[in-house]
């Protein structure tokens, strides 16, 4: 290292206190930018880490060359691991409070906000006693809107909304219960977060409304859309680097990748070899709030679809087309107000949420228990939101299938058999029945592959007017009806 004045490298070692020196549950070294609003994590391995370390030299007067940064960060590695602190937790955009009574949000342009019950504070200082609250942030972040709270009319927001999402009434209230679950769950409180699937037809604003409405009010990013990985290992670390993932332009979906958004969905983790270590293993969480849009019905599984809110934009007609650069202008003036309308909404729910209970059960239900707490702020009729929560998922459940080959050729059977009876034979003589019907180039191979199919589409064949039943009297036998069985 080179040195204007008579600092030393010790002297720089000496600026990493255990105030700025953290390590997180991975035990990865982390730096502490004490910002006016918030504490930021940053990997010292970054590019923004190591302007960090830069920026704390040149104060010393000292010049690091590319191999001094390198050092540093290996000694500050080393020095990390010495202080043996507690772990901290980091947040994207959403974190719990220390005291767990509110949701700190970092608004990325100075201020942080505050949402509680019945309150909701915009302070450019984080609250006293949040010492535990760090918020991580990744470089395609984007500041959000400063919310204008002074209105009285806390619904003006959200009709302002309304113009801008192309959907039925119905639908547009459920997006509205999901942003502003978003904004009440961060990740760390380990709530499932239901699957938003947008589709329509081409001009119907699918990426506008992804992009410049959903995206822009809870988690801006320069980030538009992504393409949907194959990979489980690159699926993982996108969406542990962002709040909420959009994936874009979907056709379809693996039986690998359903099951990996079911999981992610719900919160699960996955293991693999930690690097240069032949034992060790690393955990990586699967846990986050996704966005899936497409044209397509690519939501085949009967367990995705059980896990999902499906918004079915309109295509608009021609005569309604404005060009994007004035929905975008329109968006920004009304977007102060729409923001703090869902704020204002999100604190009333969190208020209202113990005191309800969910009448209409379904797979997500805190998503459910939150349509019970927005249906008694609204003064909606009780579970007329939850029920139109469960029609949106049967609804999905039976648009996945309604032209796939299996459940046309069932219908077919079905229809064959009679109204009302039902057909009953071994598993491998339905499938050459159903190969009757339709060709067997779309059914499954065999007997064993029919059967595990059936299971795996049970909901969705329920929501087709498909019912079945799998059992053994002197040999295995299924049974189909156009109505439900009994057990």
């Amino acid at each position: 290292m080179t040195t204007k004045k008579t600092a030393t490298a010790n002297d720089l070692f000496d600026q990493f206190t255990t105030d700025i020196l953290k390590q997180n549950d991975s035990r990865h070294t982390l730096l502490i930018k004490h910002c006016k609003e918030l504490k930021e994590a940053i990997s010292p391995k970054s590019a923004k880490g190591e302007q960090v370390i830069r920026k704390m030299a040149k104060k010393l007067g000292i010049r690091l060359t590319a191999k001094d940064v390198k050092e540093v960060i290996e000694e500050v590695d080393a020095m990390a691991w010495d202080y043996e602190q507690t772990p901290i937790a980091t947040a994207i955009r959403y974190a719990v409070s220390d005291d767990k009574q509110s949701v700190m949000i970092d608004m990325d342009n100075g201020y942080v906000a505050e949402l509680a019950a019945n309150r909701v504070e915009i302070l450019d200082t984080m609250p006293a006693n949040n010492d535990d609250v760090y918020f991580a942030r990744p470089n395609f972040q984007q500041p959000m809107v400063k919310p204008d709270l002074t209105k009285d009319e806390l619904m003006d927001g959200i009709k302002k909304l309304r113009q801008f999402i192309n959907t039925d009434t119905n639908t547009f209230y459920l997006v509205v219960a999901y942003m502003t679950y978003l904004m009440a769950h961060p990740k760390a409180k380990g709530v499932p977060y239901p699957i938003l699937v947008i589709q329509g037809e081409k001009g119907s604003g699918k990426s506008f409304f992804c992009n410049n409405v959903l995206r822009a009010l809870v988690d801006p990013s320069s980030i538009s859309a992504l393409a949907m990985t194959r990979k489980q290992d690159d699926f993982v670390i996108t969406i542990n680097g962002m709040f909420l993932a959009v994936f874009d332009n979907l056709r379809s979906l693996t039986k690998a990748q359903s099951d990996l958004l079911c999981t992610t969905a719900t919160k699960g983790s996955t293991a693999k070899r930690t690097l240069y270590t032949s034992t060790d293993l690393t955990l990586m969480e699967l846990h986050s709030p996704l966005v899936l849009n497409g044209i397509h019905d690519f939501i085949k599984e009967s367990d995705l679809a059980s896990r999902c809110i499906q918004v079915l934009l309109h295509q608009m007609k021609e005569s309604e087309r404005r060009p994007e650069q004035e929905l975008k202008a329109d968006l920004e003036a009304a977007m102060p107000e729409i923001f703090g309308s869902l704020l204002r909404l999100t604190s009333k729910v969190m208020a209202e949420l113990p005191n309800v209970e969910v009448t209409d059960s379904a797979r997500m239900m805190d998503y459910s228990k939150w349509l019970a707490a927005l249906e008694n702020v609204w003064g909606i009729k009780e579970s007329k939101l939850q029920k139109v929560y469960q029609a949106n998922v049967k609804s999905l459940m039976a648009s996945g299938t309604v032209d796939d080959s299996l459940t046309i050729a069932l219908k077919k059977l079905i229809e064959e058999t009679g109204k009302g009876k039902a057909w009953k034979n071994t598993p491998s003589r339905l499938l050459e029945k159903l190969q009757e019907y339709e060709n067997d180039t779309y059914l499954p191979r065999g007997a064993a592959a029919l059967t595990s199919k059936l299971k795996g589409q049970e909901s969705s064949l329920n929501a087709n007017g498909v019912y079945f039943k799998i059992g053994r009297d002197s040999e295995r036998y299924v049974m189909v009806s156009g109505k439900p069985l009994a057990a």
